[in-house]
C-alpha cells in the first residue's frame, strides 16, 4: 500500500538508544531514549499533525519488535521527527514535575 500524501514514523526513528543502522533518523542529541507509541501519538496531537496510530505492527527490519507506527501527513521527515522529540521531552518533563 503506497501512501503518497502520508509518511510512516516508527519509534526507532526517534530512539537515542538505536544507531543509524538500527533505524534512528535524527541526531542522537535530538533523539529521546526509548520513545513509546503513546508518547509519540500524544506529541503528534499537540503538534496538530493529524496522526493515526497502528499499534502492534513491526518494522520490517526488526520483525520481532511489535512497537507499532504512526502515519502523518507528508512533510520533511527530519523536521517532523525533531519536533516530535522536542515535544516528547516536554511531555516527560511535565510528568516528572507534576
Amino acid at each position: 500500500m503506497k501512501l503518497r500524501s502520508q509518511m510512516i514514523l516508527w519509534p526507532a526513528n526517534l530512539d537515542s538508544t538505536k544507531s543509524r543502522i538500527q533505524g534512528r533518523k535524527i541526531a542522537k542529541g535530538s533523539a529521546v531514549q526509548t520513545p513509546r507509541l503513546d508518547e509519540i501519538s500524544e506529541a503528534a496531537k499537540k503538534l496538530n499533525l493529524g496522526a493515526e496510530t497502528s499499534p502492534g505492527k513491526s518494522r520490517p527490519r526488526t520483525w520481532w519488535e511489535k512497537n507499532g507506527y504512526l502515519i502523518v501527513a507528508k512533510k520533511p521527515k527530519s523536521e517532523v521527527l525533531r519536533n516530535l522529540a522536542t515535544e516528547i521531552r516536554r511531555i516527560r518533563a511535565a510528568r516528572t514535575s507534576a
